[in-house]
């Protein structure tokens, strides 16, 4: 994976856009949370193919013992691949009480822990979602519409989710950091019963072999919960489907 040399885990500032790459600034929405859909996209003869959603409710139920039930890092790590995507290592999914934020579809929500525990994925970059071994094939490439997020911040200031799309370059044999996007979330004072905030993603997030979220208070790196992902096959094309259908 190539990655812009601007770019930082740790510092909200060195997001400063690169030359070349499409940035865009939004702000999350609080309204109530749409209807999830299947995990699956729609299978047809010709495989697997139209929009998905990932609601992460399709995985083993988790309950936590005694001693660990409110502590996140002892979630479950969300398992690669989940309906065809990577996800880097920190993502695992857990319900409450192990997290503050109330799901947008229950039981499960997934949570990135930012500090790199976890299940290890080494094809991706940390807190992106993604294509893994496969993201040089059209068939897995990826549109995002949509996620419902929340960040570990009980203010008083606001969290800033950062956003970037990564694409498949044939010259550079490598995926690129193609587009960026910032979203303000509003501080959950207390931490307790949060709702999830919508964020819709640029109309250019298309095509992905990637998506990386990243959360920031005050230059800080923070954990942030995700749910309901509104994704989208690029290629659907019957081979396509196919393919998809040949593969995990």
């Amino acid at each position: 994976m190539t990655a812009s040399s601007t770019q930082s885990s740790s510092s909200l500032q060195a997001y400063s856009t690169p030359p070349g790459i499409s940035s865009t600034v939004t702000s999350a929405s609080s309204s109530d949370p749409f209807p999830a859909s299947s995990a699956t996209a729609t299978p047809t003869a010709c495989g697997e193919h139209g929009n998905f959603t990932l609601t992460f409710d399709d995985l083993p139920n988790f309950v936590p013992n005694n001693q660990n039930q409110t502590d996140i890092t002892q979630a479950p790590p969300v398992p690669n691949p989940y309906h065809h995507l990577t996800f880097s290592n920190g993502y695992v999914y857990a319900p409450q009480p192990s997290e503050p934020y109330l799901p947008s579809s229950a039981p499960h929500l997934a949570v990135f822990l930012a500090n790199g525990s976890g299940v290890t994925a080494s094809s991706v970059q940390p807190g992106e979602v993604g294509d893994g071994p496969y993201e040089s094939m059209s068939a897995f490439w990826f549109d995002a519409f949509s996620a419902f997020m929340g960040c570990d911040n009980a203010g008083p200031n606001n969290c800033t989710m950062v956003f970037t799309g990564y694409t498949w370059s044939p010259q550079a044999k490598n995926e690129i950091a193609t587009y960026t996007q910032n979203a303000t979330l509003a501080p959950c004072p207390g931490l307790a019963n949060c709702r999830l905030q919508q964020v819709s993603f640029a109309t250019s997030f298309r095509g992905l072999s990637g998506v990386r979220m990243q959360a920031f208070v005050s230059n800080e790196q923070r954990m942030f919960f995700v749910d309901d992902m509104a994704l989208g096959w690029s290629n659907n094309t019957c081979q396509a489907g196919l393919t998809r259908m040949q593969y995990q």
